[in-house]
């Protein structure tokens, strides 16, 4: 098995892999927004009242809430050929 945690355990820009989405209300929107298994994701900075933090994903820096955040998991290895 993987060594998988939060997105939101991993430190500011520290590069890892989508290892899985739990389903959740907003799993589609985020799966839209281009959080899909194997992406690279990179945490860029977290908001004053850390509730919410920005990522680089696909070219692109989105904010999520942690508790969106909270239902990605991710990994420090490529796992999308698994």
């Amino acid at each position: 098995m993987n060594n998988a945690i939060s997105l939101t355990a991993v430190p500011i820009n520290t590069a890892v892999f989508i290892f899985d989405i739990k389903e959740s209300p907003c799993s589609g929107r985020l799966k839209e927004l281009g959080f899909t298994k194997g992406t690279r994701v990179v945490p860029l900075h977290v908001n004053p009242g850390r509730s919410a933090a920005a990522y680089f994903v696909r070219g692109a820096v989105i904010a999520l809430r942690n508790t969106d955040a909270d239902t990605i998991y991710v990994s420090t290895e490529d796992c999308s050929h698994d």
